[in-house]
């Protein structure tokens, strides 16, 4: 996203914990900041994407953060998939500190930001929507404005839920086909082509295939949070979802097993390894 405003003529500056992260931009006329608050001092929209609320709340409303060194009205756009009281109680913070907020949630890949094909989903005052429509031309092929804050993040759980379930299914179909003498990459070679698949299922079918799961595209750490929120969420709504609790506690235990920091496609290894164990199970 920072590569493609730059292209686009915009002073970009940024901040990563990782520093090593944010030093390949600076080859591109990026401005690399040494801490949050150095980002943003001279911006007119802050953009947010971190792993948690928590790490939201310490980098950008904490002490030395991002927040207190932003210019008086700065749009502040939290692209964090977090759940969406958190997005309504960091939006009201914001606000108390003279600013603007929105929950622009994305779905999109790396690839899909840098070529500008990502799609945000946003909640918070349609003023502001139209504040940020300059950026948003330049990295969104879609934008949906959902309503008041929280909503976008209620869309970026309902979305991720889908993929987390769609990752075990997946993985399980892999695993029974193969199990029961299909050959692994001509079944996986199926599944792609057919009609039962979406672009992100083809995609991680592929990653699958080549179990390439330490480049990760989504860490499994983070698919398994997104399903925790949702499921929160829907225990506050009355909202009984047996195959995103069943999914998540396969992720728990593959996140129990080390395989967090992989990509979420790494939950075939997890079935692989319940399907070995009753393999054992059943010669004994």
């Amino acid at each position: 996203m920072a590569s493609r405003l730059a292209d686009a003529g915009f002073t970009v500056s940024v901040y990563n914990r990782t520093k090593a992260k944010a030093e390949v931009l600076a080859a591109e006329g990026i401005i690399v900041a040494a801490t949050p608050a150095d980002a943003a001092r001279e911006v007119d929209v802050l953009l947010v994407s971190l792993s948690t609320a928590e790490v939201v709340d310490e980098v950008v409303l904490g002490d030395g953060g991002a927040l207190a060194a932003a210019p008086p009205g700065t749009t502040v756009a939290n692209m964090s998939t977090v759940s969406p009281d958190s997005a309504r109680a960091f939006a009201e913070r914001v606000a108390t500190a003279g600013h603007r907020a929105l929950d622009a949630c994305v779905l999109g890949n790396a690839n899909h930001a840098r070529d500008g094909e990502l799609r945000f989903m946003i909640g918070g005052d349609a003023d502001d929507v139209a504040a940020l429509r300059p950026v948003l031309d330049v990295l969104a092929k879609e934008v949906v404005h959902l309503g008041g804050h929280g909503m976008g993040a209620t869309a970026k759980v309902a979305m991720n839920l889908l993929m987390g379930v769609q990752m075990q299914a997946l993985a399980e179909a892999i695993v029974f086909g193969e199990r029961a003498g299909l050959d692994r990459r001509q079944l996986i070679g199926m599944i792609a082509a057919s009609g039962y698949s979406s672009p992100v299922m083809k995609f991680k079918a592929g990653v699958m295939a080549r179990r390439a799961f330490e480049q990760a595209d989504f860490k499994l750490t983070l698919m398994r949070k997104d399903l925790l929120l949702a499921l929160r969420d829907a225990e506050r709504l009355g909202v009984d979802m047996p195959a995103t609790a069943a999914s998540c506690e396969v992720l728990t235990a593959a996140l129990d097993a080390g395989l967090g920091e992989e990509d979420c496609a790494a939950v075939l290894t997890e079935v692989e390894r319940r399907a070995d164990g009753q393999c054992m199970s059943s010669q004994r």
